[in-house]
């Protein structure tokens, strides 16, 4: 008796490229991303997420065997991009005090470019397995904090820092960062009917927010 074989999704009958698979893949992760920016939250069905990608919804199921799975997927690829980018930060030869403000306006960025990225988390950890919350946080979270700390410690050797507790000053960070982006509400009702956070407002409250820490960071 010959081996079960995975059945194709309807949208790739046999014999379609892999190269395929992938951008039907990517087009569902881009799309999820686009639905939670545009209508400012994570409650997402998976039939508008399939139209949005041009797919059939079974390849959500496909792709990512659940709806839970094309979640953890995208905040998987969402932050990793950004993980990626803290070897370059710490190869550059710069002082801690720059370091740190370019880390800085890279977390202000990507709260910018991804707006949904804490409530998703929360999400994602809410009576969650435990396997799935260590994977958060050891792959995810843990490796941004570290990397904060450690620049810290470096300005702190430095005499360019205070002795300041990186985990009230992580908090400080994301509380920061996370506040603008995520507030739709009071951005268009409490100041003047702004719909979402714009280029021009975003480099505004980036360089705000980095001088405002910073002076809690410099001596």
């Amino acid at each position: 008796m010959s081996k079960s074989r995975r059945a194709e999704p309807p949208a790739l009958a046999a014999g379609s490229a892999r190269p395929q698979r992938e951008n039907s893949r990517e087009a569902l992760l881009d799309a999820t991303s686009a639905l939670m920016r545009e209508l400012d939250t994570i409650e997402i069905g998976i039939v508008d997420i399939a139209q949005r990608a041009g797919v059939n919804h079974a390849m959500i199921r496909y792709f990512f065997g659940s709806k839970e799975g094309l979640l953890l997927a995208l905040l998987d690829r969402d932050v990793y991009r950004r993980i990626r980018q803290l070897d370059r930060l710490f190869r550059m030869e710069v002082t801690p005090t720059e370091r740190m403000r370019i880390h800085l306006r890279g977390i202000l960025d990507t709260y910018y470019e991804i707006p949904y990225l804490n409530r998703l988390i929360q999400v994602m950890v809410r009576e969650a397995d435990p396997q799935r919350v260590q994977h958060i946080a050891d792959e995810l979270l843990i490796p941004i904090a570290s990397a904060q700390a450690r620049i810290i410690a470096e300005g702190i050797a430095a005499g360019e820092f205070r002795d300041v507790d990186p985990k009230l000053f992580y908090f400080n960070t994301i509380g920061s960062a996370d506040g603008l982006y995520s507030n739709r509400f009071t951005l268009s009702a409490v100041f003047g009917g702004i719909p979402s956070a714009d280029r021009a407002l975003h480099e505004r409250y980036r360089e705000h927010t980095v001088e405002t820490l910073m002076r809690g960071l410099l001596l």
